[in-house]
Order: C-alpha cells, then sequence, then structure tokens
C-alpha cells in the first residue's frame, strides 16, 4: 500500500535535492571560472611587471632584473619560469631554467602587442600554464626622435605551476560537495519533521474516526481547536456522512419495526382465529367463514411480503430493464382499467390530460406500469370518494411528463410530506386500513431512480398534492 507522507517526503526531497544540487554546480562553476581569471589575472600581472625591466638605451636593449625582489623565479622547488626573445636569439632566461639548460619555454608567432595563455608542462615536469606575449619595448622619449633608430619586437613566456590553483580546486569541490551531502541531510530531516508535525491534525481525526459509534446521538469530529483549511472539508464531509449513517440506522431501525407490525398483525389474526376454533370446533358461525378468514389474512401477509420482495428489487441497482417503444396514452387507459375492480367510479373521477405530440417513448413497460398503477391507487385512495383526480400528460425537447394531482383527505403536515416515500410510512389516519402498508411511494421513488425518471412532489394548494415523473428522452 502506498504511503502519502513517504510520498511527499521522497517528492519534497528529490525537488529540493534538484534545486540544491544546480545551484552547487552553478557556484562551483562560477568559484572554478572566479579561480581561473584570478590565476591568470596573476599570470598577466607577472608578465607586465618583466615587461617593464626591459629597457631601450643608446648602447641596445637591456633586461633590468632583480631576482631578489622575484625569488619565485629563482632555484627554489616551486620555481617558475621565464624567457625572453629578440628575433630568433634568447634574449633572458629565468635562474630557473639554469638546471635546465636544454629546455625551452614555448614560443608562437602573433600580432606584435598580442599575447595568449596555453596549458603546458614545466622543464621539471610540474603541470602549469604560460602566456606568451609578443611586444615592443618601451623607447625613451629622448631616443624617439632619433632618425633611424628602430627596436626589434621581444617575445616574453612566463610558465607557472597550477599545481597549488588545482590543489585548491579540488578543496573548494570537496567542500562543496561534502556541504551539498550536509544540507540534503538536513534538508531531508527537516523535511520529514515538517510533515510529521504537518499530518499530525488529519491522524487526529483518523483517531477520532477510529472513537466514531453512529449509535451516538454526538459525534465528536467537530473541534473548536486550530482548523485547517485543508482538513475542514473532510472533517465537514464525515460529518454529514456520519449524520446521514445515523439516518439510515434510524430509517432501518423504523423499517424493521413496521414491518414486524405489519406481520404482526395479520399473524396474531391467524393465532386468534385458529385458537377459537380449536377451542370451537363445533361452532357453525365460525366454520363456516374460517377458511375463507385464513385465506384472506394469508393474501395480506402475501401482499406485504411481495411488496417488500418488489421494494428490494427497485432498491437493487441489477434490476432487469427491458426498454421498448410504448404508447404511453395506452398504457394510461389500461392502468385505470386494472383499477376499475377497486374503484367503480374511476372513470368518472380520473381525468386524463393529454398534450402528447407523440406518445410512444422508449420505457420499461413494467417500471411505467407498475408507477402509474401505485400513484393512481394512491391518488384515489387518499382522496374524497366524489373528487376528481388530474392526469395530465405533457411532452418537451428534454421529454415527456406524468404528472397526477388529487385532493387531499386532510392536509399533510411537512414532516409527513418529506417522509412519504419512506418505506412502510404511512400517515396516522391510514393506519387503521389494513390493505394500505405505505410502500407505493417507495416503490414508485426506487423505481423511477433505476430508470433514470425525474420523480417528484409537493402541495400545490393546501389541500391538493400533485406528483410527477419526467421520462428523459433517450439517448
Amino acid at each position: 500500500m502506498k504511503s502519502l507522507t513517504t510520498k511527499l517526503m521522497n517528492t519534497m526531497t528529490y525537488v529540493v535535492t534538484a534545486i540544491l544540487i544546480m545551484v552547487f554546480l552553478a557556484i562551483d562553476i562560477s568559484i572554478d571560472n572566479w579561480v581561473d581569471v584570478e590565476f591568470d589575472n596573476a599570470l598577466t600581472d607577472k608578465s607586465n611587471y618583466l615587461k617593464t625591466l626591459v629597457k631601450v638605451t643608446p648602447e641596445g636593449t637591456e633586461f633590468d632584473f632583480a631576482g631578489e625582489f622575484m625569488p619565485e623565479f629563482g632555484t627554489s622547488t616551486k620555481a617558475s619560469f621565464f624567457q625572453l626573445w629578440q628575433g630568433d636569439a634568447v634574449f633572458e632566461r629565468s635562474e630557473s631554467l639554469s638546471h635546465f639548460p636544454g629546455a625551452e619555454l614555448i614560443k608562437q608567432n602573433m600580432p606584435i602587442n598580442s599575447a595568449i595563455f596555453a596549458d603546458v608542462e614545466l622543464p621539471d615536469g610540474r603541470s602549469g600554464r604560460a602566456m606568451v606575449s609578443y611586444f615592443e619595448p618601451q623607447v625613451p622619449s629622448t631616443m624617439r626622435n632619433v632618425a633611424g633608430h628602430t627596436v626589434e619586437p621581444m617575445w616574453l613566456t612566463v610558465a607557472i605551476t597550477t599545481e597549488d590553483l588545482t590543489q585548491i580546486l579540488v578543496i573548494i569541490d570537496s567542500s562543496l560537495a561534502i556541504g551539498l551531502l550536509l544540507v540534503i541531510v538536513l534538508m531531508r530531516w527537516a523535511v520529514v519533521k515538517v510533515i510529521s508535525r504537518g499530518l499530525v491534525p488529519l491522524n487526529e481525526l483518523n483517531n477520532a474516526l477510529k472513537t466514531v459509534d453512529v449509535t451516538q446521538k454526538y459525534i465528536p469530529l467537530s473541534t473548536e481547536s486550530e482548523r485547517y483549511l485543508e482538513i475542514e472539508p473532510i472533517r465537514n464531509e464525515l460529518n454529514k456522512f456520519v449524520k446521514i449513517s445515523q439516518q439510515y440506522l434510524q430509517t432501518e431501525k423504523r423499517i424493521t419495526a413496521d414491518i414486524a407490525h405489519e406481520l404482526k398483525t395479520p399473524i396474531s389474526e391467524l393465532i386468534s382465529l385458529s385458537e377459537i376454533y380449536i377451542r370451537y370446533p363445533d361452532d357453525q358461525r365460525i366454520g363456516a367463514t374460517y377458511k375463507q378468514d385464513v385465506l384472506n389474512i394469508s393474501l395480506r401477509m402475501k401482499t406485504i411480503v411481495s411488496n417488500l420482495l418488489l421494494l428490494q428489487q427497485a432498491s437493487s441497482e441489477n434490476m432487469h430493464l427491458h426498454r421498448q417503444q410504448l404508447d404511453v396514452t395506452d398504457l394510461v387507459d389500461r392502468v385505470i382499467e386494472a383499477l376499475a375492480f377497486k374503484y367503480s367510479t374511476i372513470t368518472e373521477r380520473m381525468q386524463v390530460e393529454n398534450y402528447l405530440r407523440n406518445s410512444s417513448i422508449l420505457v420499461d413497460e413494467f417500471s411505467l406500469h407498475l408507477i402509474l398503477t401505485n400513484l393512481f391507487d394512491n391518488a384515489l385512495y387518499y382522496s374524497p370518494p366524489n373528487s376528481r383526480v388530474t392526469v395530465r400528460l405533457t411532452t418537451d425537447d428534454n421529454g415527456v411528463t406524468l404528472s397526477v394531482d388529487n385532493q387531499l383527505l386532510t392536509s399533510l403536515k411537512a414532516e409527513d410530506l418529506e417522509r412519504l416515500t419512506q418505506p412502510l410510512f404511512q400517515a396516522e389516519q391510514s393506519r387503521t386500513n389494513t390493505e394500505r402498508h405505505g410502500l407505493g411511494l417507495a416503490i414508485v421513488e426506487n423505481i423511477a431512480k433505476v430508470n433514470g425518471f425525474v420523480f417528484s412532489f409537493g402541495l400545490i394548494a393546501e389541500d391538493r398534492i400533485k406528483f410527477t415523473v419526467h421520462i428523459p428522452n433517450a439517448d
């Protein structure tokens, strides 16, 4: 299983490490370049100083060099080297070259008053860097106007070892590498600490969830301590989920109690009827109706169980739907005709207003037949005997809308209206009727949801209610 904490730590470590490596690499390159430039500048300074020691006199060109002021060109083990040429002849060599009679520093043709740098191997075998310059010696002002006087340009090569420079660069690179490693280690430690502390509120929420009991009325997920923008939405949604779970739990308890209540009554009737018949087997008043009474009670129990099974089937997403082209007007007429055995005045009471441009729609016949049967039966039963029930069929670009509105025997309370589609819920005035079980509207709502219909209802007047089913066009 992946860990969000580990992923955050690793991601932050990789990102910061990459940034640090680029920064340290840029610093290292900058330092190396700066050291190389400073080394070349130092080499240039030495070369320029040696050039100033070249003097032009009436007797010729002289090189006024004092070794005691520049001991690095002496005979030390870490000596530097220089060599002067005038024309093709060697004009001067540093004392350090006296140990290498056959050694010559590099010399290269180039434009006058120019210079080049080159990495070389020194006469003593060390690695070094040399500056070769081609210049004209400075002529004193007293000799510049002498006719026919010219000074031949000279070459000067100065070579210095780069071993100390290499050691410095190695020290710098090593220091930067060690510093980078230490920074990465410290950064990793800081990231672990910061993320661990940052996830404390989430861990506290997780610990709170472990102690949640959905049977309690109060769920301790809301705290007045520090709140965080990232955690608070999760906390709020969890509270909503817990409240919904409590509602579902209460609904399940109520349904269980209602099912027991609905089944207890016919079972009690069967037991009482059987006990009386056993005690008085010769009583013709009991024996004459006993079989029919048992059958009627059993059929009531069968109706309850069948409706419960139908409700469970309607709540299942695996309900099989067979959609086909269906004439809605014809289906409405068939449902009205099927309910005629229960309501003899149904044809007079049912008023169908058909505004369909095309009465054929793609729908599951069983689902729509079941919805219409329950809505018509509900409207006829819970309205005054001679009142009118209006069925309206309309269509638009989005689909077909079926609505059923009827007058109420008694006005419904707001809380009763909200609970109409709860399974086995019945208004108090209807609980005495053994033929009604409070499952019809619950079945309608679930069947509509499975089919993708939009089912809604509400009061259109204080004593009149309207149920609407919208059937969207098939994609």
